[in-house]
């Protein structure tokens, strides 16, 4: 691990059940941790269209709708899927080590 970078500590593996999301708050940012299919992604919380929470939007197999204006992004590439736009969500790298969800934040 470089000098720059810097993950948080998000809980254990089983604390997100398969099909899933919850929230990782840190100092500086809040975000969204899904699983799908045993692997976990992590999104920044804002929607990049006007910042509604995705937590508390649907997910659907790998598509996470914003609750506010129904943009929806593809949880493992942070790609839209609606409307078609340039804007992405935010994706931050997960990794896990000894059972622990890892978030790369710097």
């Amino acid at each position: 691990m470089s000098a720059a970078e810097q993950y948080v500590n998000a809980g254990p593996v089983g604390s997100i059940p398969v099909g899933e999301k919850r929230t990782l708050y840190t100092d500086d940012l809040t975000i969204v941790l899904v699983n799908l299919d045993g692997e976990v992604f992590a999104l920044d919380d804002r929607c990049p269209h006007q910042g509604g929470p995705l937590t508390r939007g649907t997910l659907n197999g790998e598509t996470l709708m914003c609750p506010w204006h129904c943009w929806s992004f593809n949880v493992r590439t942070g790609r839209p899927e609606w409307p078609e736009t340039g804007w992405r969500a935010t994706r931050y790298p997960v990794k896990i080590e000894d059972g622990q969800i890892l978030v790369r934040i710097g």
